[in-house]
């Protein structure tokens, strides 16, 4: 998938005029160009876009990580993660949007496990995996002819809404918990376009984790 620099900057949350900037300065992500000279750039290019964003948060400066490979950089990331004192929520979005992009459900689920355990679902679906699902959305807003990116993220979403109505209700958690998350769904929806996750589908989501809910719920 390739995006030009709107939707580059749009989806890693991070300035043209930065982008730019970088490529100028510190010859650090410099696009592909067309032959009218319009800017191209690569799924590489934005998670290195998404991981610089991330680090740029722990105060390392551009200077530094325009040195490194994109290989360097992705390592770094992984490190803070793997750093159980850490608790910067753009690292765990960083991770995981990349394994959205790589079709990669390990790396999804140990993010999404660990960062439950760290935050706690309420924070964790309120400041990580709200941003997420809505920069997933705008991904597939760009090339909704992949369809099979849409359902590898959907099967994920809803396989994660099953696990955590099961953790919910075995816990007695908060009956307000779930109304967060159980509509995250709902920022896939683009009710112009046929290519994101359907109303029906969706509903059916979302009406199976309430019933798992009350008919399980422990008084």
């Amino acid at each position: 998938m390739n995006y030009n620099i709107s939707q580059l900057s749009k989806i890693s949350d991070t300035n043209k005029i930065t982008l730019r900037s970088w490529e100028e300065r510190y010859n650090f992500l410099v696009a592909e160009r067309t032959e009218t000279n319009i800017r191209i750039y690569s799924k590489n290019d934005l998670i290195c876009a998404i991981n610089t964003k991330a680090l740029l948060s722990e105060k390392i400066k551009i200077s530094s990580i325009s040195k490194k490979s994109y290989e360097e950089i992705q390592k770094l990331v992984d490190d803070k993660f793997n750093d159980k004192s850490n608790v910067n929520p753009q690292i765990y979005i960083a991770r995981v949007i990349r394994a959205a992009l790589n079709y990669d459900k390990e790396l999804f689920d140990s993010t999404i496990y660990q960062g439950f355990n760290k935050f706690g679902m309420y924070e964790f679906y309120l400041n990580i995996m709200y941003p997420v699902l809505d920069k997933i959305g705008y991904v597939w807003s760009v090339k909704s002819n992949v369809a099979e990116h849409e359902k590898f993220v959907s099967s994920l979403l809803e396989g994660k809404i099953n696990d955590i109505t099961k953790e919910i209700s075995e816990n007695n958690m908060s009956k307000d918990i779930w109304l967060l998350f159980i509509m995250a769904p709902y920022i896939f929806l683009n009710r112009d376009d046929n290519h994101f996750i359907s109303l029906f589908q969706t509903t059916k989501m979302v009406e199976g984790a309430e019933k798992n809910i009350m008919d399980n719920w422990v008084s």
